[in-house]
């Protein structure tokens, strides 16, 4: 953040009671822990097991989540590396099984093919952080597709990629041996590890038991992983945004407690995706001013126990990109940002996240930069307001014409005069974005892997030659 500082939307003391309520949910009601690896190191470090269920006195979860550092490096096998907390991160978002075709427009499901050219799109925009696989090879089959996106990013990008569909624990050890092909090794995955996780719980204040002892393999083998809460307000949790966040503090603690127990010191985050439900449908709502709210929220909460954080943004219920999906994109963009949620992902998605759509990812990359030139302020200093550097200004006065054609270029806003955009054709930001992006998809090409290392990835993911 800049000059402002950071936006607060919880003052310390909502964040004291929070917690407190928090604490006295994992020591008194509990949290389902369905992995018998898992519980026993919690069992090993004080807590108490009935069963699946655990509880947890509030200074055994103080002293594990402590443990946690944080910041984490995402390493990268092309770029160098990124550590959170220097500045809020964009990524693509996962799992849609959706996307409106970029050459004739139709919605379509999607294939492995959608996987690798997004992921090419995401390593040719430099605002786009790292990569998801946004959307899920259909065409690949279910029992290694994780494993096959997971290769299909990584072959078409040279940034990290999170996955978000390596789940199993058998497919967490492949995706450590593929991790360790790119990286070099084991101690150089640990020092740049080139992939990360994101794992989910299963709210209220539950688990999956192969995706917690996925959580374990990974952070073993030093791979960040975060874990997502994602409470319905109204439907999973209680209807209010208070009683959501508590939720939500609750499983992500416990799992980062998981974690601590058995491998201190591991990198991990938390991921907060909240809705209300519609109460009309009992669907998801996406968008929905309290999703904003708190989503952005994990901010302070992330602060708050001094753990990297990560929400969703965009995923506007919007079906295509336009004025709604405009006014969600910035809303949750400019919000998260602003409350320095270190990941923000998301970028792509409309229909809530089920449908992906190539333009409404470069235009939130758009609403990104606008959002970071923002948050960025000013600064009013002795140098800023010399009078050498005014007059220096003045003076290089006949350059401006230059450097305003090449911002100009490196846009999709519009501001040429009227008469010109007319003559022009009275072009959209719709056709612009996407002469951008089908030019992008043309021409570009991510930095190659090396034919053993791709051999190997390729055989780990159980691709067919």
């Amino acid at each position: 953040m800049g000059t402002g500082g950071r936006l607060r939307l919880l003052s310390p003391e909502e964040l004291e009671r929070l917690d407190a309520a928090a604490l006295d949910v994992l020591a008194t009601t509990g949290v389902s822990i369905p992995s018998q690896k898992a519980r026993a190191a919690l069992v090993a470090a004080g807590a108490a097991a009935d069963g699946a269920r655990v509880t947890m006195p509030p200074a055994l979860v103080r002293e594990l989540v402590a443990r946690a550092p944080a910041t984490m490096t995402l390493g990268a096998r092309a770029r160098d590396p990124i550590v959170t907390g220097e500045r809020s991160l964009i990524t693509t978002d996962g799992c849609c099984v959706e996307i409106y075709d970029l050459e004739s427009g139709a919605k379509r499901g999607t294939i492995a093919e959608d996987v690798a050219t997004i992921a090419r799109v995401v390593d040719a925009i430099d605002e786009v952080d790292f990569c998801w696989p946004a959307v899920s090879a259909q065409d690949r089959p279910v029992e290694t597709r994780g494993l096959q996106e997971l290769y299909l990013a990584i072959a078409n990008t040279g940034k990290h990629v999170q996955t978000v569909t390596v789940v199993e624990p058998h497919l967490a050890e492949v995706a450590v041996e593929m991790g360790r092909a790119v990286a070099g090794g084991d101690g150089a995955l640990r020092a740049n590890p080139v992939i990360s996780a994101l794992l989910g719980t299963v709210t209220p204040l539950g688990n999956d038991a192969g995706t917690l002892e996925t959580g374990l393999i990974l952070a073993q083998a030093g791979i960040p992983i975060g874990f997502v809460t994602m409470p319905m307000g109204g439907s999973t949790t209680p209807i209010t945004m208070a009683g959501s966040l508590v939720v939500g503090i609750a499983e992500a603690l416990s799992s980062v407690a998981v974690i601590q127990a058995a491998h201190p010191g591991a990198p991990v985050f938390i991921c907060f995706i909240p809705s209300v439900m519609d109460l009309k449908t009992g669907d998801f709502t996406g968008g929905a001013p309290e999703d904003t709210t708190m989503a952005a929220a994990v901010g302070d909460v992330g602060h708050f126990y001094g753990l990297p954080t990560q929400c969703g943004v965009n995923s506007s219920g919007a079906k295509e990109p336009g004025w709604q999906a405009a006014i969600d994109d910035v809303t949750t963009t400019y919000l998260s940002l602003a409350a320095g949620v270190d990941m923000l992902t998301g970028v792509g998605m409309v229909s809530g996240g089920r449908i992906f759509s190539y333009q409404e990812m470069a235009l939130a990359v758009e609403i990104t930069a606008d959002a970071r030139a923002i948050a960025g302020g000013m600064t009013v200093d002795d140098d800023g307001l010399s009078v050498e550097r005014l007059t220096a200004v003045a003076a290089a006065a006949t350059d401006l014409g230059e450097s305003a054609a090449t911002v100009a270029r490196a846009t999709l806003i519009e501001d040429t005069p009227n008469e010109e955009w007319a003559r022009a054709g009275r072009v959209t930001a719709f056709a612009r974005v996407t002469e951008r992006v089908r030019e992008i998809v043309a021409t570009h090409q991510a930095p190659p892997l090396e034919a053993s290392v791709d051999a190997e990835l390729r055989r780990l993911a159980g691709i067919a030659e």
